[in-house]
């Protein structure tokens, strides 16, 4: 049987300890900054309980792809490199029809997809540093995911330091996101890269340093983000393109220029757009409509079957028939249960009950934000990172700048704005 074994237990603590090693050393660039070293150490102290708790919930109770097809597949290809280390290009070759005939017979399928394959790969690599020990495996990919969720965390310390305590708690404890984050998993690779890959286009374009080093990591977490899952790649770069670009734009000092950027930037991620998707049409193709609608038909099948079983837990927001109209009918069902579900009634272990209590804190977080200080309108208001218009207007007293939506052009009859 795949999983831990007696010597998972006697080599944790060795690894644990040249981890911390790892940590320590780049605890020490926040000692002179006290609120960023108690992150930095309470988030690696939460990381390593999280890795450790998730290592074996899931080993003696959920089990899954993480111990089945990942690892398992992983200590097999490790196996058969060493038993004939002309092999090694399996580290190297992309998931198919060569591949999935190696894999083991409960495991036939599974590797025809690159996206499965790659967190194989990366777990046949780690095999010959750890002994192929499950255990010390989960925590090489959770130390890395920390890192990767300390990264985001500093992105968004550069902008607004002030709320460092909010950010932390955002990036380094949402008990949900730790948890998947913590062991042999897709969730833990694209967790890790998407954080490196901001904090090093941060870098580059912001603070201009280090471009050979953030150069390298966009590279690879675009690669690897692309690989596992192409639709977080597809969702997260137009609006963080347009970040930086927005960024750029506010600290130019000539006016002229600004109001033209302003002008262009929408033209040109337009024309950007439609050559992008015209050109990727055929890489892209497993996103349009028909696909879309069979890949959700076969998962919600898949779901149902999972629940007959009684494994895991399950919600049923209703029959899909496939179409576009069904898939309308039933998005704002989906949408309320990815966000608020599970309930405390329907929490049947201990895993769901956890997923309920945060659930809970997210609901109150999200009716706060709706009534305190004005709602919704007032939120995105002040906190918006595309709101750019900015109105002058004139007092008695003194002139000041004031901030407006972008289509309050005019402001105490002035007809003026900048």
């Amino acid at each position: 049987m795949k999983g831990l074994t007696i010597y998972d237990y006697l080599l944790f603590p060795i690894y644990l300890y040249a981890v911390f090693l790892i940590f320590k050393r780049l605890r020490l660039k926040y000692k002179d900054k006290p609120h960023l070293y108690l992150y930095f150490t309470w988030g690696f102290r939460i990381k390593i309980i999280s890795i450790v708790i998730y290592t074996l919930l899931i080993n003696y109770v959920l089990r899954g792809d993480g111990v089945n097809t990942y690892f398992g597949e992983g200590e097999h290809f490790a196996q058969i490199i060493k038993d004939s280390p002309s092999q090694i290009d399996l580290l190297l070759t992309s998931g198919g029809e060569y591949v999935n005939k190696l894999a083991e017979e409960e495991n036939k399928g599974y590797l025809l997809l690159e996206s499965n394959y790659m967190v194989v790969k990366l777990t046949t690599f780690l095999c010959f540093f750890t002994f192929s020990k499950y255990m010390l495996i989960c925590l090489i990919f959770g130390f890395i995911a920390f890192l990767g969720s300390w990264q985001l965390f500093m992105f968004f310390y550069n902008y607004y330091p002030t709320l460092h305590k909010q950010f932390a708690i955002g990036a380094l404890a949402i008990p949900n996101v730790i948890f998947w984050s913590s062991g042999i998993s897709k969730d833990t690779i694209c967790m890790a890269s998407i954080g490196f890959l901001v904090k090093a286009l941060f870098d580059m374009v912001v603070k201009k340093k280090n471009y050979l080093l953030n150069i390298t990591i966009t590279f690879f977490a675009c690669f690897f983000i692309y690989t596992i899952k192409p639709y977080i790649l597809y969702s997260f770069l137009p609006f963080f393109t347009s970040f930086l670009i927005f960024h750029i734009v506010k600290n130019t000092s000539n006016g002229l220029l600004r109001w033209s950027l302003r002008l262009l930037i929408p033209l040109m991620f337009f024309l950007v757009g439609v050559i992008f998707f015209d050109s990727l049409e055929d890489q892209i193709k497993e996103f349009s409509s028909e696909k879309l609608m069979e890949s959700v038909t076969n998962t919600q099948t898949q779901f149902v079957k999972q629940a007959a079983t009684a494994e895991g837990s399950f919600f049923s927001i209703g029959e899909f028939d496939g179409t576009l109209t069904g898939f309308l009918r039933l998005a704002p069902k989906a949408i309320f249960t990815t966000l608020f579900r599970p309930f405390f009634w329907e929490a049947n272990n201990l895993v769901m009950l956890a997923s309920a209590l945060e659930n809970l804190v997210l609901t109150i977080f999200i009716i706060l934000v709706f009534t305190k200080r004005g709602g919704i309108i007032n939120f995105f208001k002040k906190n918006s990172l595309i709101t750019w218009w900015i109105i002058k207007s004139r007092s008695r007293r003194k002139k000041e700048l004031k901030y407006y939506g972008p289509y309050s052009l005019w402001k105490y009859g002035t007809g003026k704005f900048i």
